[in-house]
């Protein structure tokens, strides 16, 4: 019975050990929505009122990591989510164009802090531009 307890303590300390990195495996989610404005090319001021972004590529990076872990794409209400992460914090972004010049792009994007197995974080919107 003694070499069964002794057995037992020696595994505590490798279970206590073990810590979760931010990621997929959780229980929690992480959402937000994509807003759009459009802007006129020839005054680049903006065109009527923003409207919600549908299929839109949203990205998300795990941690302090500098490259995206995985994408979803918006719905037709513009709304996104990532669910199924463990606590830790989070960055979500997408690509917005940024004005007359052909091709230029910036990303815009909002951290997330999930501190629960359970918890629903929203991000809020994700401002792009379109013109």
């Amino acid at each position: 019975m003694k070499a069964f307890w002794m057995g037992l303590l020696a595994l505590v300390p490798f279970f206590s050990g073990c810590s979760k990195e931010p990621g997929s495996g959780g229980r929690a989610e992480l959402r937000g929505r994509v807003v759009e404005q459009r802007y006129s090319s020839n005054t680049g001021q903006p065109v009527g009122q923003p409207y919600v972004k549908a299929e839109q590529r949203v990205y998300i990076i795990y941690g302090d990591g500098s490259y995206h872990d995985d994408d979803v794409r918006t719905g037709p209400d513009g709304k996104f989510r990532f669910p199924w992460l463990r606590k830790g914090d989070y960055t979500v972004y997408t690509i917005s164009e940024c004005g007359n010049y052909n091709g230029c792009t910036f990303s815009v994007s909002a951290k997330g802090s999930i501190g629960s197995n359970k918890d629903v974080v929203e991000v809020g919107d994700l401002n792009i531009q379109n013109w």
